[in-house]
């Protein structure tokens, strides 16, 4: 019995000793390996401070209701506020856009956007377009959306710096003149 007792003694102590020495050894900063591909997660700029600086139309009659149907709502990181394009007292003519400074140049790696809740008048293809003078511009693509409530992710090939962007209304699902947006927000992940 003795000898069971000193030979599970002697195993624990050699068990201990090599897990001691495996700590030891992962502990060792010449061999720590960092995994370099891995990006850190979206993170939605702030919008403190951006201004609207032209739009093809919006509801500014509060057809949508009080507050409801400007261009800023689609900046304002509340999905049950949207925007519009006029159509009380109005006609509506396409294309519809608008244009969003960011009041300084802005690293940008996607966007995120979010159909009107209602999926009332969403958009099926956009077109969004940068700029550092609001003059010249530079298209990052068209981009088909789904017609569903929950964030849609639009990430880009390459980083693009801008201080402007403006998105295009394409076509939208019902085929009307109408369009709406709840959210669009320029993303980062370089912080």
């Amino acid at each position: 019995m003795k000898n069971i007792i000193k030979l599970k003694n002697i195993m624990f102590a050699v068990v201990t000793f090599f897990a001691i020495a495996t700590i030891i050894q992962s502990c060792d900063p010449d061999k720590v390996l960092i995994d370099t591909s891995l990006k850190l997660p979206p993170v939605p700029l702030d919008t403190e401070g951006w201004e609207v600086v032209e739009y093809s139309s919006q509801e500014d009659n509060d057809g949508e209701g009080e507050g409801n149907g400007r261009v800023w709502n689609t900046f304002d990181g509340n999905p049950d506020t949207f925007w519009h394009s006029c159509w009380w007292a109005c006609t509506p003519t396409v294309p519809h856009y608008f244009i969003v400074d960011m009041k300084a140049s802005q690293e940008i790696n996607g966007f995120f956007i979010i159909q009107r809740q209602s999926l009332s008048r969403n958009i099926e293809i956009c077109k969004i377009e940068v700029s550092d003078d609001n003059s010249s511009w530079t298209s990052l693509g068209e981009f088909t959306l789904e017609k569903v409530k929950a964030s849609q992710d639009i990430a880009l090939p390459d980083a693009v710096a801008a201080r402007y962007f403006r998105f295009n209304v394409v076509k939208v699902y019902d085929g009307t003149n109408n369009a709406a947006l709840a959210e669009i927000q320029p993303y980062s992940t370089s912080f």
